[in-house]
């Protein structure tokens, strides 16, 4: 027979709930600045990427290249935020 305490009681339930609504909001945290980091990034390989199509190439490639990756960020930012039902 098992006559150790047991240590569930009304605080520790408290306790729990409160420990995951904290995790829940770091991992938002986290969410948020991963998802800029991203953005940052995506940003930064656009630059280089227009900087080096408009120094050896045409602007229609530059126009092009921009909307593809416009269409893509786009389609991956929607597809992140959309609704979870």
């Amino acid at each position: 027979m098992n006559t150790e305490p047991n240590d569930v009681g009304p605080g520790r339930h408290v306790d729990l709930l409160e420990a995951i609504a904290s995790m829940r909001r770091q991992l938002v945290r986290l969410t948020v600045v991963v998802s800029l980091m991203a953005l940052a990034l995506f940003v930064t390989v656009a630059a280089v990427f227009g900087n080096l199509v408009n120094y050896f190439n045409s602007d229609i490639l530059l126009w092009g290249g921009s909307t593809a990756g416009a269409a893509v960020a786009g389609f991956f930012f929607g597809w992140f935020a959309r609704r979870k039902v």
